[in-house]
């Protein structure tokens, strides 16, 4: 791995495991103590799994990495419309995913500039 892959990966695997996190720990403690935290407990794992597996996915060279993030933004915001089938739209994880394509953009326009 160049230093470039690098930097990809260590920012994937710390964003799946922050995401994870928020999933198993703070969610269950937010909801648990009946904490206001204006849905970030909703939509953290959502953020960073889109970041997490972006850049994860970004570890191996592309012709147009861009395509790689907006796959991963379109694939978390098919799964949101997936789930419409049990519940209403959840726009937290809708937005928050959106947020996390945004994010991994500019991770990779900085890692890419990093050069």
């Amino acid at each position: 791995m160049n230093g470039i892959n690098k930097n990809h990966f260590i920012v994937g695997v710390l964003s799946v495991i922050a995401g994870f996190i928020a999933k198993t720990i703070y969610r269950p403690y937010v909801y648990e103590y009946q904490i206001n935290d204006f849905g970030l407990a909703d939509g953290a794992p959502s953020f960073f799994y889109v970041i997490g597996f972006s850049q994860l996915l970004l570890v191996k060279k592309f012709r147009y990495p861009w395509l790689v993030i907006l796959v991963i933004v379109t694939g978390s915001l098919a799964f949101e419309f997936w789930q419409m089938r049990n519940r209403p739209l959840d726009l937290i994880d809708t937005g928050m995913s959106i947020l996390g394509g945004i994010c991994s953009f500019l991770l990779w326009q900085q890692i890419k500039n990093k050069k």
